[in-house]
């Protein structure tokens, strides 16, 4: 039985993101989430980790993983995404119904979505590695990583939707608490399948894989009973008759998020391509050094993940003019963090790339990829609240043209253009490429923000405000 005290609290997180001080708000909104995605990242670093270990040719094969892994996530985020800027605005109306409605139908899309691409995955892999630039000797490793990832999407793809579900709620402490949880079961269980600990299996990479799904099923348990606690999903006597509404719906503004996400393993997959043709090692040092940014970037991505439902719930209640506060917060402690994280990669980088490998050559290159990568990040922060401010104010597509502006124009473009038609090594041009583009596609985005936050402000109180749902 749901417990309407639970639905009480859902009620009072509402109020407090209609009220509270704005930059509380947003603070209790961002801080659990960066612990949780730091849970969720330090997969991807648990396994590089463990794999790293296993020798430089399971290192390199990681490398080529990872884009297809994060082609199929941003599927998830897309949808969480959408769903997140549904259900905040329904609940800011107080429309708790419609709310449960759009969960629940989000739940039952994405299982039968992700059932579907389990088998067009296993059709079209060896066309991807193929595009990818893959070394024969290299697929094997590759395999044993993927085919299990490929078994196991459908409880890899709900943990990413269902915690946005509950984030749109305004809460962000038991999501992130879910996400650490299942981030301390992979870090437990990977070394035991990975290396063959204490009679078990030694599954080498595909033990990296099995622990992932191991955990991300438990976060998929607890997730769903937390929703039904809170009465926002009822699967018996749900009226399935409006079902592709909902989904339709819901698409309107996934679609545009999941292509806003999926620019960037993309264009990642256009530069690991590139790479190839410096060598193996030259992959491996990109590996290491994107997986260390990834961290960095989870207090960037955190904000522009909890400024989302705050702007899906101020514009639902028509409070437009806390959304210029949020902006001006969001941008002050981008420019502080971005600073911050250069100057410590460029301190800490070498050291942080010997933790991963013990080759010399790979340790040079990556810190030196990380040092640059680092000069951009503040960047960065600017186009990650642009995408969590554009998309729950009802203009979805400008947060997906941005994405595809830093990723596949000022990044993988330029890159192609630079390495195919001036013929300059990859590896030098990727050093230049990544922190301008998280620049020029950072500032481009606070402008476009900024206009947007005071356009609704104007049409506010001429009382002609744009309805979000039209």
């Amino acid at each position: 039985m749901a417990d309407p005290r639970a639905a009480a609290k859902t009620r009072l997180r509402r109020q407090r993101l209609l009220a509270g001080p704005v930059g509380r708000v947003l603070f209790n909104l961002s801080w659990p989430l960066s612990l949780g995605l730091f849970s969720v990242i330090a997969f991807n670093v648990v396994d590089t980790l463990y794999i790293g270990r296993l020798g430089p040719e399971p290192l390199a094969a990681i490398g080529y993983c990872f884009p297809i892994i994060f082609c199929m996530s941003a599927v998830a985020i897309g949808l969480g995404n959408g769903a997140t800027s549904v259900v905040s605005r329904s609940l800011g109306r107080k429309d708790f119904c419609r709310a449960r409605i759009r969960i629940t139908d989000t739940i039952l899309f994405t299982t039968a979505l992700s059932l579907l691409m389990v088998g067009g995955m296993f059709l079209i892999d060896d066309a991807v590695y193929g595009w990818l630039a893959v070394p024969a000797h290299l697929i094997p490793y590759i395999r044993q990583y993927m085919d299990i990832w490929y078994v196991g999407l459908p409880l890899l793809m709900q943990p990413i939707v269902l915690n946005g579900l509950i984030r749109a709620t305004g809460d962000a402490i038991f999501p992130s608490a879910i996400m650490v949880m299942a981030a301390g079961i992979n870090a437990v269980v990977s070394p035991f399948l990975v290396f063959g600990l204490w009679g078990a299996p030694d599954l080498g990479m595909a033990g990296a894989a099995w622990a992932t799904i191991i955990a991300r099923g438990t976060l998929v348990i607890v997730a769903l009973w937390y929703l039904w606690r809170q009465e926002l999903v009822h699967i018996l006597g749900h009226n399935f008759e409006i079902f592709f509404n909902s989904v339709a719906e819901i698409l309107r503004y996934s679609v545009p998020a999941f292509l806003a996400q999926v620019v960037s393993p993309f264009s990642s997959a256009v530069i690991i391509r590139l790479l190839s043709s410096a060598g193996p090692d030259t992959v491996a040092a990109y590996t290491v050094a994107t997986r260390i940014e990834s961290l960095i970037l989870v207090p960037l991505f955190s904000l522009g993940a909890g400024i989302s439902p705050f702007t899906g719930q101020n514009s639902g209640a028509g409070q437009p003019e806390r959304l210029l506060i949020a902006e001006n917060r969001a941008i002050s402690f981008s420019l502080i963090w971005g600073a911050a994280a250069a100057l410590f990669l460029f301190l800490f980088g070498h050291t942080i790339a010997g933790v991963f490998t013990t080759d010399p050559d790979i340790q040079a290159q990556s810190a030196k990829f990380m040092t640059f990568i680092g000069l951009g990040i503040w960047g960065a922060g600017f186009l990650y609240v642009a995408v969590g401010v554009t998309n729950p104010l009802g203009y979805p597509n400008l947060g997906m043209g941005l994405s595809i502006f830093r990723n596949l124009i000022l990044f993988a473009g330029i890159s192609l253009i630079a390495v195919n038609l001036v013929r300059l090594p990859p590896e030098q041009v990727i050093l230049y490429t990544a922190p301008s583009a998280y620049i020029l596609a950072g500032l481009t985005a606070a402008l476009v923000t900024r206009w947007l936050i005071k356009k609704q402000i104007r049409a506010m109180a001429r009382n002609e405000a744009r309805p979000i749902d039209a």
